[in-house]
């Protein structure tokens, strides 16, 4: 029982030691709704998992920097210092999980290898339990080679400076994604030319916004480095990021259930109402204009153009396309024109020809997409490819 008082004791102290202003709660409550909103985006049903747990781990990783942010304005690291250990860790998995949020709405398929994008947050981990451990040495009276303040402090000058760079370069990956599916004009998921848009105007908006974080952050840091301004550079950026906070989980919350809506309506619903002639005429025709007539020749074919050549409606061949092919629109016409791609390379008349020259002949509208879906559909890089199909010639 004393114990309990004596705990229940010291509680109470670091509760009235708080500063519970308004920046406080105002944090307190965006971190919040940021991490429900991050659990509820990650089990959130979807054929497209990588699309909402790339948002949902980056708005968790968002709600964890205003838990950390409250730790600080309210003055709970004087008691708990496990924010001031963890730090410069999460944030590397920003860049990434923007990037990958924005690719998957060009191919479902080519984003399954995701990992791979967060291998920077291990070391960073290492580094930080380093100073842990060494912390934790000295504590308790031991001998250490190097300080773990002084371990901490070269941590944070090159962990601070490195996570705006991998922020920004993936934030340019990003726009470049949006760039080509912009560009492309290729209906991934048998999207409707109106949600298309919409699609396009929110990844537009998001990167904007991205873009501005961008500029205020390495501003942040790199003010530092013209004149000293203690910690007082860091308050824009901690208010922008609360602001952020309430915006995305608004928009994104609206946003998500848009998508999932649009995906509801273009599933069994619609193909349970198709007559099963209807749909042995709509696959037949699929496949007279692929392997007869090679619309997927054409780097410009759509869903709609598609769709009208074989005489449906646009939802018709969605519907077939993704509940009986199991496949989206892109990924069908792909897997021909990578077929188409195979014979070229195996046509020993073809050798004079690029594998690039090869990829638009075949349909592609741009070598990057080319790469991408060839090694998705058959495992291998194209040159790859080529060097083994040479191999087993000879």
């Amino acid at each position: 029982m004393r114990f309990l008082k004596s705990r229940g004791n010291e509680s109470f102290y670091i509760f009235r030691q708080m500063k519970f202003d308004v920046f406080s709660i105002v944090v307190l409550l965006g971190a919040l709704q940021a991490l429900f909103f991050s659990i509820y985006l990650f089990f959130l049903p979807s054929r497209n998992k990588i699309q909402n747990r790339a948002l949902a781990f980056f708005i968790f990783i968002l709600s964890y920097n205003g838990f950390e942010t409250l730790n600080w304005s309210s003055g709970l690291f004087k008691h708990f210092p496990f924010f001031e250990f963890c730090s410069f860790i999460l944030v590397f998995g920003l860049g990434p999980c923007i990037y990958l949020y924005v690719r998957s709405f060009r191919a479902i398929s080519e984003t399954k290898k995701a990992w791979p994008h967060f291998l920077i947050i291990w070391p960073m981990l290492f580094c930080r339990l380093w100073i842990l451990v060494t912390w934790l040495l000295q504590v308790n009276g031991r001998e250490v080679l190097i300080d773990a303040g002084m371990i901490n402090d070269w941590f944070c000058a090159i962990a601070e400076p490195l996570s705006v760079i991998v922020f920004t370069i993936y934030l340019i990956f990003a726009v470049r994604e949006y760039r080509c599916m912009v560009r492309d004009h290729v209906q991934n998921g048998g999207w409707t030319p109106e949600e298309k848009e919409s699609i396009a105007r929110w990844l537009k908006k998001l990167l904007i916004v991205m873009g501005m974080f961008s500029v205020l952050w390495t501003a942040t840091v790199g003010l530092p480095f013209i004149y000293d301004t203690g910690n007082q550079n860091y308050y824009v950026i901690e208010v922008a990021l609360v602001v952020f906070i309430y915006w995305i989980g608004y928009a994104g919350y609206y946003r998500s259930r848009i998508i999932y809506v649009s995906e509801q309506r273009k599933t069994s619903p619609y193909i349970d109402h198709l007559k099963r002639d209807e749909i042995e005429r709509s696959l037949s025709a699929l496949s007279q204009a692929m392997e007869k007539d090679k619309l997927y020749l054409d780097p410009e074919l759509n869903l709609n153009s598609l769709a009208a050549y074989i005489g449906v409606q646009p939802k018709t061949l969605s519907a077939v396309l993704n509940q009986v092919l199991q496949k989206g629109f892109s990924e069908y016409v792909n897997t021909w024109r990578v077929e188409a791609v195979k014979e070229m390379i195996l046509d020993p008349d073809k050798r004079h020809l690029t594998l690039t020259g090869i990829a638009y002949d075949c349909g592609f509208s741009s070598q990057p997409t080319f790469q991408r879906a060839f090694k998705s559909i058959t495992g291998l890089t194209p040159r790859d490819y080529l060097q083994n199909s040479i191999q087993i010639q000879n």
